[in-house]
């Protein structure tokens, strides 16, 4: 097998399918088996569905972001390529996407992030009717950006114990691109019950704590076990995965923007945390100001970990 091109896990260089980075494994042939799914959930604490979307959707919602993103922006893309590959501009600066309503509700986005597809895929992993967030958090990530490790809990948490993330790429996303990597244990392993009952409690928006658990990957992993895992992504994939799993996401090592989604499901009748939906969701704009910011080492230090 050839040798993978290498990435980073925070400022680590990683290679993939390597005893630092292995592979999420997916569970496509559990599919139409609701009881063998929620197993499978609970004990890896995600779920790699290949597939569940037709890839023609994916790729024509992802020309309609970089279309919104190319014309509300600052020359985003580099000049004399196919807007379709969202060719880098180091130089130039693509309009906010995260939230906006005029792109992540336009019916070519919204035929990705709210199709039948994935309510009928939670309704059955649910065993009820599921309901999403009105809120969605659509992203460009840039060449040599990521995302640091965290619960997502943190930031939705006053609702449903039931909400999941769904992360999907708008187009094809190879490991050294940016892809969304799992620490597999993190969930339910006994030596992440101090992080799950400290940090995990946390509201950033109450609390003015980090939302991100410190910024190496790898130090959580030597610390507390587990094993961190990613897959090369194909337009059509999606990722689930609980609240306290914690993740990141691999460097993006490409000269184009990774563009995905992350939405939130959960079931209809549960309670929801207010913030995220809505016609126009609150999302982090109202925090307790009397509070000072919190900085990780200081957290650390008041959670025990």
């Amino acid at each position: 097998m050839p040798m993978r091109p290498f990435t980073y896990l925070g400022d680590c260089e990683v290679t993939f399918q390597s005893q630092n980075l292995g592979e999420l494994r997916d569970c496509n042939d559990l599919l139409g088996n609701s009881s063998a799914l929620r197993s499978q959930m609970e004990e890896d604490g995600y779920l790699l569905i290949r597939g569940l979307i037709n890839r023609d959707t994916v790729i024509k919602a992802r020309r309609t972001i970089l279309t919104y993103a190319d014309e509300n922006g600052e020359v985003p893309f580099k000049s004399d390529t196919d807007l379709i590959d969202g060719v880098y501009n180091p130089d130039g600066r693509p309009s906010r996407t995260m939230g906006e309503k005029a792109v992540t509700h336009h019916p070519d986005v919204l035929g990705v992030l709210e199709g039948k597809e994935l309510f009928n895929f939670f309704q059955g992993l649910f065993d009820q009717p599921a309901r999403t967030f009105d809120y969605k958090w659509l992203r460009m990530m840039p060449p040599g950006r990521a995302a640091g490790p965290h619960f997502d809990v943190v930031y939705m948490g006053r609702g449903s114990q039931r909400l999941h993330t769904c992360w999907i790429p708008f187009g094809d996303v190879p490991v050294e691109k940016g892809t969304l990597a799992i620490l597999v244990g993190s969930h339910n392993l006994p030596s992440f019950d101090k992080i799950r009952q400290t940090y995990g409690q946390t509201d950033v928006d109450q609390d003015h704590t980090p939302g991100h658990f410190g910024a190496d990957p790898l130090a959580i992993s030597e610390q507390f076990g587990g094993a961190w895992k990613t897959a090369d992504f194909e337009a059509g994939d999606v990722i689930i995965f609980t609240m306290y799993t914690l993740h990141t996401s691999t460097r993006n090592m490409s000269d184009q923007w990774r563009v995905s989604c992350d939405i939130r499901f959960q079931p209809e009748t549960d309670s929801v945390d207010n913030r995220w939906v809505g016609e126009n969701p609150l999302a982090h704009s109202i925090q307790d100001q009397s509070k000072k910011p919190v900085t990780f080492d200081e957290a650390r230090k008041i959670w025990g970990v």
